[in-house]
């Protein structure tokens, strides 16, 4: 997200789009409780695999997604990004990305001797939402999933995955949303992973403080923020006791495995 939801608290006004689910009481080490989850947002196959695409061009399309966002804040629809910097493999990847972008980007031309790409944006919520960050939670989303599936099978546990989540600590003083819940059925224990698809994020301080409280720091706590380095991601998890992930190669899978095999 690019909103640092994990942060905001979670009020009344905000609670009744998602559907109830049971209340999951963890471990007496665990101070954490899933009261909500909106699982009925789910996407086609369609957008899915566009979202997996974009994750995938993470490091060729950071800076257009920023030019685009941009444009969306502008309320402006047209666009003109030069690609000169940009791999051939990168070139070829943004441009067939962009023509099969139904309903964001309309209009779609490249000039091979420029190495222009042209377009026109569709200034809708829908669009603005999934170039904001909506993409990367989606495709993750899908890359959890099947980690979880070859956990299950290799180790023989239970795991479900929550999206957009409303938790609460067990007194219910503090409440709080996440991108994505991992809950360790057998085991009862829970996992949270809160993603950033921007530069703009840096309270990785607040964000440990949030996870003592509801001791899921440290190890059980996974930030994936597309822009980190690997000096970053060291930093990070060393003075704040949590995981870190970028999207480069399998990072996110090995962290996502790392986590979770450190309890089984």
């Amino acid at each position: 997200m690019i909103n640092a939801t994990a942060l905001r608290p979670v009020s009344a006004e905000n609670m009744n789009v998602v559907s109830n689910v049971s209340n999951v009481l963890t471990k007496s080490s665990q101070n954490i409780k899933i009261e909500y989850s909106k699982q009925a947002d789910l996407v086609p196959l369609a957008v899915e695999r566009i979202a997996l695409r974009m994750l995938k061009l993470d490091s060729e399309i950071r800076d257009f997604l920023n030019e685009l966002r941009i444009l969306f804040s502008a309320k402006r629809e047209d666009f003109h990004f030069s690609l000169r910097e940009i791999s051939n493999e990168g070139k070829r990847g943004i441009v067939d990305l962009c023509q099969n972008l139904y309903g964001v980007i309309a209009e779609v031309r490249y000039c091979e001797d420029c190495e222009m790409l042209h377009g026109r944006l569709v200034l809708s919520s829908k669009a603005l939402m999934f170039i904001n960050g909506q993409y990367m939670e989606i495709a993750i989303r899908k890359v959890v999933g099947d980690v979880l599936a070859k956990l299950e099978k290799k180790h023989g546990k239970q795991f479900k995955l929550y999206a957009n989540t409303k938790v609460a600590t067990i007194d219910g003083k503090l409440k709080n949303e996440f991108d994505l819940i991992i809950e360790n059925v057998t085991d009862a224990l829970i996992y949270v992973i809160e993603i950033k698809s921007g530069k703009q994020f840096r309270d990785y301080d607040k964000l440990a403080r949030i996870g003592h409280e509801y001791g899921i720091v440290p190890n059980r706590l996974l930030l994936v923020q597309n822009y980190l380095t690997t000096e970053q991601m060291e930093t990070i998890e060393y003075f704040c006791e949590y995981y870190c992930a970028n999207l480069e190669q399998d990072n996110l899978e090995q962290k996502i495995i790392t986590m979770i095999e450190n309890d089984l």
